[in-house]
């Protein structure tokens, strides 16, 4: 895991390495370890690596064996011993044991294909000297970042936000309509190619970039998700045991590291399936893991959504050490401005600060690489408002005795949200809705097109919605979050959900595999039995990954109004400040009213973090410090 940076001149100039070595100082937090660098005429490449995998220093930039490829890389892939083989095996000579290499030598087999066989989170630079090609791409989900600015005199990407603005050549401006959006909705745009920080764009997931040092530039997709609408036949042992195969496998992947590996653990049954999993893959304990697994979760003790007694008997099931932190507003606030300048751009709420507040934890006692449940929600239905779409799709295709079994025993989940949503969306639409024919919701859809078409996407078609948020809206943010709050600390974070091959196979099966019978995740928990505790395994309630925001806000209600009492405030040109400070005289808030009061102190916040000047390099002091 590591932060990569660099350039492509197109006006005839040579590049600057003491510009992509700026850039790279400016992302030290994701490489702490090591440093390379390659610089020559029109191209530079330059990373800050945090060692996971063949320890060894002076490894990048990475080159095949004539010296004519360069390659810097940030991420994993999983499974790469069988590509190398099958590599060495065409004749291929492989210089490091690094997993990174096999892209190096799978571009010269197989060029920018190769990407169809790769399975892992990713975000790379390959120059090819003799084409003078730079190749970048990015992953099929997105867990890896990489940003970049183009103007016509260069192309210069990174990691992250902040090294881009190391150069004084590369303006700083918001992107004024995403943060009126965001501030209205708490709409942000991490599937696609837009920023907050207007003329700084983000190459989206599954997408890969070719430019060359004449001004060639193009912008290819190379995956999307595809989500079954299928509704028919009856789930089979087989299918059961091959969900169940194939996530153990990815467990076991993703347990590969020469660093120790803990887990994330909410007591929901996404991450305590991975701690189960990695219990049941290594009974007796991994190189990686050690005898205990090292399991971290953050609580709120005496709040309802705390989850402490779940995350307790997953523990006592699997032997596993349980690390605590027990976040409070007072230590939000005074940790507020470093966190906005970690997730550099604005986010949609305080529940960020606690999974920020397990990666130190988890960093603090000697871990570096974190597994945790992404992912999990997306591919399986998990999110309980996915019924109403499911309700539709049924009654559209005529199955009114599902629907009405469904919505029956799905009951005391639903109850609250799917009537009304029913009323307004069923009744009103059902007939308009028999005509309608599926369109693939990420298939032929430009780019820059995309935050327009999502916010005409209808929510009628299961498929079409968790397709949308695996690859566009939902997703794409939390991987934000958990790559920006790792990396914070130095912590590689990977998600076994998003093990390609765990993905694809259940994105494939009946939507009746996903939710059936009143219950989420229907086949996942029939895969985990003798996994799973079955407390957890059966447990229809979900909180998700929450903070008590609400009350957190109350709490902060005087530091907020001192906040906010001054005449210049960015946030201004957005909101009423009068208004916003009615609100919060109030005695009680409602739940709405805290997340817009969140929202609003996020943006000024981000404003000043990042409007007044730009960002230094985090220094080793900075990082002693934290």
């Amino acid at each position: 895991m590591c932060g990569i940076a660099g350039e492509l001149r197109f006006d005839g100039n040579a590049s600057e390495a003491v510009i992509t070595k700026a850039m790279c100082d400016a992302q030290i937090h994701r490489g702490p370890d090591d440093a390379g660098y390659y610089t020559s005429g029109p191209v530079s490449l330059g990373i800050r690596r945090l060692s996971i995998i063949d320890l060894r220093k002076g490894l990048y930039p990475l080159t095949n064996e004539d010296g004519t490829i360069h390659f810097v890389f940030n991420g994993e892939i999983y499974g790469f011993n069988v590509l190398r083989r099958e590599l060495e095996e065409l004749g291929h000579r492989f210089r490091s044991n690094t997993d990174a290499e096999v892209v190096v030598h799978g571009y010269e087999e197989w060029g920018t294909d190769c990407l169809r066989k790769l399975n892992g989170m990713f975000a790379f630079a390959l120059w090819d000297e003799t084409k003078e090609l730079l190749w970048v791409a990015r992953d099929h989900f997105g867990i890896k970042p990489l940003y970049y600015h183009q103007n016509a005199k260069f192309f210069r990407f990174a990691s992250e936000i902040k090294p881009l603005l190391k150069n004084s050549d590369v303006s700083w401006k918001p992107s004024e309509s995403l943060l009126r959006q965001y501030i209205k909705t708490g709409t942000i745009a991490d599937g696609t190619e837009f920023t907050f920080f207007d003329g700084i764009k983000q190459l989206p997931p599954a997408h890969y970039l070719l430019t060359q040092p004449d001004g060639m530039f193009k912008i290819e997709r190379y995956w999307a998700p595809k989500v079954s609408s299928e509704l028919d036949g009856n789930i089979t042992s087989e299918e059961i045991d091959q969900a169940r195969r194939l996530f153990l496998n990815g467990i076991a992947l993703h347990l590969v590291s020469d660093v120790p590996v803990g887990t994330c653990l909410s007591g929901g049954i996404d991450s305590s399936s991975v701690v189960c999993s990695v219990k049941k893959v290594h009974p007796q304990g991994a190189v990686s893991t050690g005898k205990r697994i090292k399991a971290f979760s953050a609580v709120f003790p005496g709040d309802s959504i705390d989850e402490l007694k779940y995350a307790q008997i997953v523990c006592d099931a699997t032997g596993a050490e349980q690390n605590l932190v027990t976040p409070v507003a007072e230590e939000m606030w005074q940790d507020l401005a470093t966190l906005v300048r970690c997730q550099e751009e604005p986010f949609i709420s305080t529940s960020v600060y606690a999974q920020w507040r397990v990666m130190k934890l988890a960093r603090e006692r000697g871990v570096t690489v974190m597994l945790d449940g992404q992912g999990g929600d997306e591919l399986l239905a998990g999110y309980l408002p996915y019924y109403v779409s499911y309700l539709l799709d049924l009654t559209k295709h005529g199955r009114f005795s599902s629907a009405v079994r469904e919505l029956v025993r799905s009951r005391d989940l639903t109850s609250s949200f799917v009537g009304p949503a029913l009323r307004t969306l069923l009744i009103g639409s059902l007939i308009r809705l028999k005509n309608l024919v599926r369109k693939r919701p990420l298939e032929g859809v430009q780019v820059d097109s995309q935050l327009a078409y999502v916010s005409r996407a209808s929510i009628s078609e299961l498929a079409d919605r968790l397709e949308l948020d695996s690859g566009l809206t939902g997703l794409p943010a939390l991987l934000r979050y958990e790559d920006r709050n790792s990396m914070w600390h130095s912590i590689e974070a990977r998600v076994p959900f998003l093990h390609r091959p765990f993905f694809e196979y259940v994105a494939s099966l009946p939507l009746n595999r996903k939710l059936h019978n009143g219950w989420t995740k229907h086949i996942f928990r029939l895969a985990m039995k003798d996994i799973l505790p079955e407390t957890i395994r059966l447990r229809r309630t979900k909180i998700g990954f929450e903070t008590p925001e609400k009350r957190w806000i109350q709490e902060l209600r005087g530091k907020l109004v001192e906040f906010f009492a001054g005449a210049d405030l960015a946030v201004s040109q957005f909101v009423d400040i009068q208004k916003l400070r009615r609100m919060l005289s109030k005695p009680d808030l409602t739940s709405d009213e805290a997340r817009s009061i969140w929202r609003i102190l996020n943006v000024e916040l981000w404003y000043r973090e990042f409007a007044p000047r730009r960002p230094s390099a985090v220094s080793e002091e900075d990082l002693i410090q934290r």
